[in-house]
């Protein structure tokens, strides 16, 4: 938690719900995450989402004060680049992504 001036946990509480299914919960709060992270770059920071052991250990998580159901869905970095990023390789699209072609009825 000592990476960079700002450590923002982002926290999940998901549970039964009449209209909201389980996994939609979990889901919102890594777009919470997310959004931080673009936020921060469009502000000028930088940003990483980083989930570490501790987020799992219950333990930890009761030292912050979250209760049983509550979970770590990550922590968001925030600061000032130290130096440029450097770029790795990247997998071609075409090993990762599927396109769907509706058939023609």
């Amino acid at each position: 938690l000592a990476r960079a001036p700002l450590v923002v946990a982002v926290v999940s509480r998901a549970g039964p719900h009449a209209k909201i299914p389980e996994w939609e919960q979990q889901l919102s709060a890594g777009a919470v995450a997310m959004n931080l992270v673009i936020a921060a770059h469009a502000s000028g920071f930088v940003a990483s989402w980083i989930t570490e052991w501790y987020a799992y250990d219950r333990r930890v998580l009761e030292k912050l004060g979250l209760a049983p159901n509550e979970r770590i869905a990550g922590f968001v970095h925030i600061g000032r680049a130290a130096k440029a990023p450097e770029d790795r390789d990247r997998p071609r699209l075409e090993t990762i992504v599927t396109r769907y072609s509706s058939p023609r009825t």
